[in-house]
């Protein structure tokens, strides 16, 4: 196995632990440098110099559309695999239909990217 595993690990936990508490300042501590959020519902990547902002504004974004303000995740997989933890999980806005899947890839560095994809049924 490339690089060190714990390392990548420790970073994808406190990132997430950032994350759902919405402390962007804590999840960009295990960011890598050139770390990017790729929004499917965002015409360009959010940067680290964006991402508090980014983050922030999500339980305004998930009121809009009717629900709580929260997120709850599930169905999560991870495989550490040539120096990277790749994540997968699917994601929904508490109080609505609207779900859809993330990707994050972490390296010794820290997280590289993360990836989601909006899903809502017909």
């Amino acid at each position: 196995m490339t690089g060190n595993p714990e390392i990548r690990r420790a970073l994808l936990a406190e990132y997430l632990a950032g994350v759902q508490s919405m402390d962007p300042a804590r999840a960009m501590r295990a960011a890598a440098p050139g770390y990017l959020w790729y929004d499917g519902m965002v015409s360009e990547p959010i940067t680290r110099e964006r991402f508090a902002d980014y983050l922030l504004s999500w339980e305004d974004r998930m009121k809009s559309i009717g629900g709580t303000g929260r997120y709850e995740v599930s169905d999560e997989l991870a495989a550490d695999r040539d120096g990277y933890i790749l994540r997968w999980a699917w994601w929904k806005f508490v109080g609505t239909d609207v779900g859809g899947s993330a990707l994050l890839k972490v390296g010794d560095e820290g997280v590289i990217y993360e990836k989601i994809a909006y899903f809502k049924p017909v």
